[in-house]
């Protein structure tokens, strides 16, 4: 996992074929703003260089490209999504969203075929797992506005061979599958959707748009709403407890598991 703590966005002049093009470029560091915009600038000396030799987008780990706002400890940071949501990003726990499941013919003849939605993804993910021992035995799962959350114990390496093979087996969103290999981690939103609050929903195109005074004066009325609401609900767990380990505990907490709201 790889994330930045200050981020700097600026424009230059790079050299395409027999033209002068202006380009954009965002970079970050852990060290200042004034050594992002340094890197900032070396990016666009590297674009320009890959341009000229014909390479093909970097495909090695991405940075987390979201305002971190808090670091729990090196496996475990808060950010802020693009609509302004807090988000963990975890390399300790695998995370799954799960908003359906692999259908199978047999399923409609049998008694799974007359549960709900939500309680067909949970039958499904136990079925599937005893036979994925990869993926350990302990599990939280939870219900979402929209699915189900399942947090395992066992972390699982998004860059590991079959990884993507075991996920789509799992029934974990195609995109989902990509972006946590990308970024080496899984992630799990902690404040409720903006939107399902009927709240202003903000537009956060880069980290520095979080260091505005309108996102500051937006996440205040935010955080007030974001009481009202809880983003999970704990159906069950499987295997050994591990309610009380810290980063599941600030989980539960952000989400407002305890205060039992309508989800969102």
């Amino acid at each position: 996992m790889k994330y930045f703590k200050f981020w700097a966005k600026d424009r230059f002049i790079i050299k395409i074929a027999d033209r002068q093009e202006e380009i954009s470029v965002l970079a970050g560091s852990n060290t200042s703003v004034e050594d992002a915009r340094r890197e900032a600038q070396n990016k666009a000396k590297r674009i320009e260089a890959r341009i000229e030799a014909g390479e093909s987008k970097d495909s090695y780990q991405v940075a987390i490209k979201e305002h971190v706002i808090e670091i729990f400890d090196e496996k475990n940071i808060v950010t802020v999504c693009r609509y302004g949501a807090k988000v963990l990003n975890t390399s300790m726990y695998t995370i799954l969203d799960l908003d359906d499941y692999p259908v199978s013919f047999l399923d409609r003849f049998r008694p799974i075929s007359k549960l709900s939605k939500k309680d067909r993804i949970v039958a499904k993910f136990e079925q599937n797992i005893k036979k994925a021992s990869v993926l350990g035995t302990d599990f939280r799962i939870y219900e979402t506005q929209k699915g189900i959350r399942v947090i395992g114990k066992t972390y699982i390496d998004p860059s590991s061979p079959g990884y993507t093979k075991l996920m789509r087996r799992l029934g974990v969103d195609w995109l989902y599958i990509e972006l946590s290999r990308k970024q080496n981690c899984y992630r799990a939103r902690l404040t409720p959707k903006p939107y399902l609050m009927k709240h202003h929903t903000i537009k956060i195109k880069s980290p520095i748009d979080c260091t505005t005074q309108d996102y500051q004066a937006w996440d205040k009325s935010y955080a007030r709403e974001s009481q009202k609401f809880s983003v999970v609900r704990l159906i069950k767990t499987l295997g050994s407890d591990f309610s009380q380990e810290q980063i599941i505990k600030k989980h539960d907490i952000a989400c407002n598991l305890h205060k039992n709201k309508k989800l969102a």
